[in-house]
């Protein structure tokens, strides 16, 4: 039967096409790292203002509305608002937040899964975290 007249899912194609070379890129970069420990870092301080319920007492409407931390500014509240957070209540919170926070949420990657075990006071140092960065 000639070629032509083969189904196209039978014929053969012909090595005249030079396969591309593949990009085989499994390691992320320097930036895109920094970016993701960032996220993660951000994520963790939403779910500590949830769990501690500063929701209540922030300024911003979607906060209060949504009933959750919804600003761009997770770090700021955490910093503001865990100065009225006695020290025995910490602990606790660390366990809901590795639950993942009143919602339950599942960690989004491995660097969120880590940086939900970090001591509060680990994530309250990250650069981040600082008054100063907005």
């Amino acid at each position: 039967m000639p070629k032509s007249h083969m189904p196209k899912s039978l014929r053969k194609e012909s090595n005249s096409k030079q396969p591309t070379e593949k990009q085989y890129l499994k390691r992320r970069t320097v930036e895109a790292g920094i970016k993701l420990a960032e996220d993660a870092h951000a994520t963790v301080w939403r779910l500590y203002n949830d769990v501690f319920g500063f929701w209540r007492i922030c300024r911003k409407k979607p906060c209060r509305r949504n009933r959750r931390c919804c600003t761009g500014e997770p770090a700021r509240c955490l910093m503001v608002g865990l100065t009225s957070v006695p020290p025995a209540e910490r602990p606790k919170a660390q366990k809901d937040v590795i639950a993942g926070g009143p919602r339950r949420i599942p960690p989004k990657n491995h660097m969120e899964y880590l940086v939900r075990r970090q001591p509060l006071h680990a994530l309250t140092g990250w650069p981040g975290a600082a008054p100063g960065k907005s």
